[in-house]
């Protein structure tokens, strides 16, 4: 069983795996501004989508991905969302796919919706004291990954009750539909 967490940026993206056979690897797929001009905001994107897919197995159950913020004013949010909606598509091509929503990832990671990404790394640190988890990003896929993982059968630590809301409410593919 394979899950999968995802944490798209454009700068800097999180990823966790956790696999029955191969333990949980993080990684973080870095892809600096290299211009401003169409072509090299596609490269960018590009780049950050191939970094993901090197890293991801060719099949997996369940992939989490966080959703961007809609609030943020700062940076290319029309890139941020082209990337998104790139690794959606191709992680459906893995398997199945979740999309969680900002406030609900930092709830399944610490049971607190409002928490800071300094507490999500202190939290999925703690839990997993055995994982590298070098930053917020890697954190945050950890968290998605976690849940994906207890969706998938694949033991975890345990949640709290806030954390199994968190869980509880998030929209679950049904487990006998097909993989795409």
């Amino acid at each position: 069983m394979i899950a999968v967490g995802l944490d798209p940026s454009l700068t800097c993206t999180g990823l966790a795996i956790f696999d029955t056979e191969g333990g949980v690897i993080t990684r973080r797929v870095r892809t600096p501004n290299i211009g401003t001009s169409l072509l090299a905001r596609r490269q960018r994107m590009r780049r950050a989508l191939d970094g993901v897919l090197t890293n991801v197995p060719a099949r997996v159950d369940v992939t989490l991905i966080e959703v961007p913020n809609a609030a943020k004013q700062h940076g290319a949010h029309g890139e941020r969302m082209a990337l998104y909606w790139w690794l959606v598509d191709q992680m459906f091509a893995r398997g199945r796919v979740v999309e969680v929503a900002p406030k609900s990832r930092a709830k399944l990671a610490t049971g607190n919706g409002n928490a800071g990404k300094d507490d999500v790394v202190a939290f999925t640190r703690a839990a997993f004291p055995d994982v590298r988890i070098p930053d917020d990003n890697v954190a945050d896929a950890v968290g998605l990954a976690w849940a994906g993982a207890r969706w998938a059968g694949i033991p975890t630590p345990e949640y709290s009750p806030m954390q199994q809301q968190a869980f509880d409410r998030l929209a679950w593919p049904a487990r006998t539909a097909p993989i795409v």
